[in-house]
């Protein structure tokens, strides 16, 4: 489990002086010198008698502490503002509750001691709360305000972080700007839309990716007068399109004549489609061709065969941008 877990500001040093000295997460209303150990049931009561005068209404928070009780080995304490303001550190709890807690008498109150691993997350300053990767963490913070809350809806965002701290420990998530922010966005939304596009059928009825592939084409000036042509020597294409060269200049006559291979494929791409559509085009000097892949890349024997015969390769992530920019468009 990933919690939020807050803590008072103003002993700052101390704790971040404890993680790095004692292995050890401190968590305020202690008690100072009075025992309010968390595996005592009555805490909940002492708790609110011991800081009633100091304005502690409710049992609201200490009943939030009691989330300790709840941790496991592994589990991931997200701290905003530490090791300074603006940033923002992860620590891992060593072993289960009531294994990994403590409670030590302390003047700063600070008795709630929580035992973490060695590893740990941003205690150099490295993360800034505002980093792009952090933005829906961020935009809910204000609201996680009690001391122990768990963001489960989270974790996501944090894996990834973690993932390429553990790839490049030195690396800094800054602050990012507006721009960044837009871009992750948008490749957001082109990764969800390909993985809605590899689950529709490839060719059958209305809502198919050979559909779509018509529907791009259309949009820049194709019309499609022939579909599923092969020759029985190895030559395939699932759309003939064909294009006025009229409509786009004056001084150029004659059709377009564009051959395409949709193939909702996922991975790697190889270079069967390139000569399915080069086999078709041996018979018209001057067609056109393009592979329609919902792949991730193409093997560089697809590229380079197809950089030789001056075929387009498309991948699942171009096909998403024209899909976006049509839908955007039809609207």
């Amino acid at each position: 489990m990933i919690y939020n877990f807050r803590f008072s500001r103003d002993e700052r040093p101390t704790v971040l002086e404890r993680i790095l000295k004692e292995n050890v997460m401190c968590q305020g209303w202690g008690g100072g010198q009075e025992n309010l150990d968390l595996k005592r049931d009555t805490f909940v009561q002492e708790c609110l008698q011991v800081y009633k005068d100091d304005g502690m209404k409710s049992t609201r928070i200490p009943t939030n502490l009691q989330r300790i009780r709840q941790f496991k080995d592994g589990d991931w304490l997200v701290v905003p503002h530490l090791p300074e303001d603006q940033r923002v550190s992860i620590v891992v709890v060593d072993g289960d509750f009531p294994q990994c807690y403590e409670w030590n008498c302390d003047d700063a109150h600070l008795n709630h001691r929580v035992r973490v691993k060695k590893t740990s997350y941003g205690l150099e300053g490295n993360i800034s709360i505002y980093n792009v990767i952090l933005t829906g963490w961020y935009a809910k913070l204000q609201w996680l305000r009690l001391p122990v809350l768990p963001i489960p809806e989270h974790q996501a965002a944090f894996e990834k972080l973690i993932g390429e701290i553990e790839k490049e420990p030195t690396k800094i998530f800054a602050e990012s700007k507006l721009d960044e922010y837009l871009g992750r966005m948008l490749k957001e939304t082109e990764d969800d839309l390909l993985q809605k596009l590899r689950r529709i059928n490839p060719s059958n009825g209305p809502i198919s990716f050979e559909a779509v592939c018509e529907r791009l084409v259309g949009a820049e000036g194709y019309e499609v007068i022939g579909k599923h042509g092969y020759d029985n020597q190895g030559g395939d294409f699932d759309l003939r399109c064909a294009r006025s060269r009229k409509s786009m200049s004056p001084f150029e006559s004659g059709d377009v004549n564009l051959y395409i291979q949709a193939k909702k494929y996922e991975g790697t791409t190889d270079e069967h489609a390139v000569q399915q559509l080069l086999k078709m085009m041996e018979k018209d000097p001057t067609a056109e061709g393009c592979v329609m892949s919902l792949g991730d890349d193409y093997s560089s024997n697809a590229i380079e065969l197809a950089k030789q015969n001056d075929i387009a390769l498309m991948n699942g992530r171009d096909i998403c941008q024209l899909l976006l920019k049509s839908m955007i468009i039809k609207q």
